[in-house]
Order: structure tokens, then sequence, then C-alpha cells
């Protein structure tokens, strides 16, 4: 009998002397049975008293024993679904007891993967191929992407000028009359400040785009300035000039030259304006707003600007120069006659066609003009050899830039340019004039009505020091002589005899 039920007063020679229902006595306990939370009125003991007491007292229990290993685990008792499956039930009561032949901490089978084959290297070569294949293709996708949306974004603010407009005017006003004969023009491709001596750039073979700064193109306005202030003409032809680029660091070189000419009235036609010129890569022309100015020591009546043939399709067109005439009136003092200036820069980075389209409706105009007996003289970049320049300066290597070559004047009509001094050079390296690489041209000039008179031309040669372009200076008058001729002939005519 367990001792958990043993009572020191209690001794066998009494035990004759219990009743025979031992049950209809109540139990006593002493106080060395140490319980804590006794329950005398229960009829069962307390649980702990219950599996402590003699297997005698428990109900069948003595008939199963836990096999070893079987405990209480993570607070539950593992052994009562084991009971559960080993206790035969009454039908089975003869039945031999099966000993369970799985422990209760059976590991989980373990599957072994198969063993991988060894890929070989070309294999190994072809995947990571193909993985650079697909990030290849992911960043085309987005270039392409990007790309689509730059041009989209281009062509939705694609500068489309009407074939006539109202040239921009100036700051200053100018009202003096057109009253002398012998006047003097001069035409300068300013190459926006951009393109001095110790320049390339990208189109003409070199690598430069962006100018090295912002004082580098100051200083070049400056010299700029200079020259045309010597040469002391009445009027000035400027082609590429700047008014917001990022070539020229947002600098208005077209109102800066009028505040510093300070006597000359002005109008200015854009040539170029794009909000980001993509190419090339890295370093992209970026902004461009640039054109066309025309100066006056006289009063400017009207001036206007008439879009030339464009001979660049979508989507070329949306980041390309879109080319023009200035025409400038300035009327003369006392007479219908006007004195009709146009000022241009044609096409340069083409096939020739679109130079061709372009002399063409110049001439086409000019030509009109003077029919209506207006003075005419048109000048600038005609990006075309002068007739008889390519024996002074011929061409040396034929994968450069070459321009066009002008055909003949109209009838009567004139081209006023030098030969021995070149206008242009080209843009493949610095400026080095003992070099073989270096290649002039002979580009930048006049063409004149047959009612003006040419005195002198002559290309400045200033080193190409501030610009790629030299120069052109013009002295000319108006030949009224013959008109004033014509009309004393009549005149004669008409009168009676004495």
């Amino acid at each position: 009998m367990n001792d958990s039920f043993s009572n020191p007063d209690f001794d066998e020679n009494t035990a004759a002397d219990l009743p025979d229902d031992i049950s209809d006595q109540p139990f006593s306990f002493s106080p060395a049975d140490d319980l804590t939370d006794p329950v005398p009125d229960s009829d069962m003991p307390a649980e702990e008293e219950f599996f402590d007491s003699d297997p005698a007292a428990q109900e069948d229990d003595s008939s199963f024993d836990l096999p070893e290993g079987i405990y209480e685990e993570d607070g539950e008792d593992i052994y009562e679904d084991y009971y559960d499956e080993q206790v035969p039930d009454e039908a089975a009561e003869d039945a031999p007891v099966v000993t369970p032949a799985y422990d209760v901490h059976v590991q989980p089978t373990v599957v072994e993967r198969p063993v991988q084959e060894k890929r070989s290297t070309g294999h190994k070569v072809l995947h990571g191929f193909g993985i650079v294949c697909k990030y290849l293709l992911a960043i085309v996708l987005a270039l392409v992407i990007l790309a689509g949306a730059l041009f989209g974004y281009l062509t939705v603010t694609e500068y489309n000028p009407a074939h006539a407009e109202i040239a921009q005017p100036g700051a200053n006003n100018i009202s003096n009359p057109l009253t002398g004969e012998n006047l003097r023009i001069v035409t300068f491709n300013t190459g926006y400040a951009g393109l001095d001596e110790g320049t390339d750039f990208f189109m003409d073979g070199g690598k430069g785009v962006t100018p090295e700064s912002e004082q580098k193109i100051k200083e070049n306005m400056v010299g700029i300035e200079t020259i045309v202030k010597s040469c002391n003409a009445d009027f000035i032809f400027l082609q590429e000039v700047d008014t917001d680029s990022k070539r020229s660091y947002g600098l208005n070189q077209w109102l800066q030259y009028e505040y510093d000419l300070a006597d000359y009235e002005t109008r200015f036609a854009m040539n170029y304006s794009c909000d980001y010129v993509p190419y090339p890569l890295p370093d992209t022309i970026g902004k461009v707003h640039s054109g066309v100015a025309t100066y006056s020591r006289f009063n400017i009546s009207s001036a206007t600007r008439y879009s030339l043939p464009c001979p660049f399709s979508w989507p070329t067109r949306v980041a390309n120069l879109k080319r023009c005439m200035l025409v400038t009136r300035i009327p003369m003092d006392g007479l219908e006659q006007e004195l009709v200036l146009v000022n241009f820069h044609l096409e340069a980075y083409e096939d020739g066609e679109g130079r061709i389209a372009q002399t063409q409706m110049l001439l086409d105009f000019v030509t009109e003009e003077y029919e209506k007996g207006n003075f005419v003289i048109a000048g600038g970049d005609f990006n075309q050899s002068f007739p008889g320049t390519l024996e002074t300066f011929p061409i040396k290597d034929t994968c450069d830039w070459i321009p066009g070559i002008l055909g003949d004047a109209p009838e009567k009509w004139q081209y006023a340019y030098d030969k021995i001094v070149p206008t242009c050079r080209l843009l493949n390296q610095p400026f080095n004039p003992a070099s073989n690489l270096t290649q002039f041209y002979v580009i930048d000039g006049f063409l004149v009505s047959p009612n003006i008179h040419i005195n002198r031309v002559e290309t400045l040669d200033e080193g190409f020091v501030y610009s790629d372009h030299n120069p052109v200076v013009l002295d000319f008058s108006l030949a009224f002589e013959s008109q004033n001729a014509e009309e004393t002939t009549q005149a004669e005519e008409t009168a009676p005899n004495e």
C-alpha cells in the first residue's frame, strides 16, 4: 500500500475490527500526510492521491503498461492517444497484446533530393548570356520609351513659323532717313561667339560641342563687337546670333550687341528654336534659340521673316534649323524706292538639295523686289563657294564637309566677294594655319541688284580669333545717275523746240 494512505495509529492487529464496508467510514488524515488542500467531504481522493495509491484501487489501469519513452510533452499527455489505440475492446479481450512497433520520437522521413547533373562550362556561359540579354532588352525598352516620349514632346513643341512673320524689333529706335549715296555694309557669321580659334566642332569632324565657359563666350563677344565697330558700317548682317541657348550659356547676344553698338536699330529673325537638341551623346547641344540679326543706322520702316524651304523630314526636322530670310526695308528720303536688305544663312549639313531650293527662292525674291524699282542687297552665309574660289582654296579631303557651288548670278546682277582671303575655316581641329589639315572656304558675301554700284569688297583677315568666319565688308553706292539720266532724256524729248 502506498505510504500516502498509511496511518501511524493503525496496525495490522486492528484490521479485524474494521467494518465490512470501509467506504461507510470517514477517512481521517493526519498532519503528517501534508495535504495542503484536502477535500474531506469528497468520496474520491485528489488526482494526485489517486495515482499514488495502490494499483489495486485503480480501475483496470494495472493491466496496461506504458512503453518506455512515453511521457508528457508540451503540456499534453502523449500516452492518451496511445492508450486509446492499445486497449482492447470487449470483443478482442483474449487477443494478444501487440507491442507498438514505433517510437513516439520517430524522426520524419528524409527524402533525398536527386543529385543535379553538373552543368558544363558552355551551359553556364549560355545561361549567363541569357541573363545579360534580358537586362539589355529591359534597358533597350526603357530607352525606346524615353526616346519616344522625348520625340513626342519635341514634335508637339516644334518650331513651325509661318511663311511670313513680322521680325522682332530691338530696343533702339532710329529716325535718321537714308540720304547718302555711298554706303557700307558688313556681313559676319559670329558662330554664337563659341567657335573661336581654339575650338573644333563635332559636325565638321572635331569633337567639340559646348564651349569651355561663359567667360570665354563673353570675351569672344567683346572681340566681335570690336571688329564690327572698326568697320564703321551703315548696315550690319550677323548670323548665328543666340538669344537663349545652352551653348552660349543663356546670353542674349542679339540685344547685347545692340546695346554695345549703341547707335543702331535692329531686327531679329529666329531660324533655330528647339527646347532640347538630343545629339550628340553624351554632351548634347541642348536648348537652342538662335537666328540672324540686322542692324541699321537709318530708320527701318518694316522687317519681315520669310521661311525658306526645309529639306528635313520628321523626326530629324523637329530638332533642326528652320532657315529664313530677314528682309529689312530702309525708306529713302524723298523717293518711293526702298533699300531692301536681305540677311540669311543657308543650309549647311544636308545633301545639297536644300541649299539649291533655298537659293532659288532667294533669287526669285530679290529679282521681284528689283523689278519693283527697289535697290536690293542680299548677304550672309551662302554655305556655297563663290565662282573661282576653289582654285585658290581647293578641297583637300572629300571626306570632310564640302560646301555647294554657287551658280551664275541673275542677268546684270553681281556677286560681291573677296577671292584672296578665306571667309570660313573647317572646324575639324583648333585653328592652325600651318597644318595640312586646315581647310579654308569662301562662302560669305553679297548679291547686289543692277542699280547698285560696287565700290569695294574686302574680307577682313581676323585670323578666326573669335569666330570660325571672317567678316566681309562691301562699300557701295546707289546708282541714281542712270535714273536721273533717263529723266533728263525724257525731259529733253518732250521740251518744245526753240
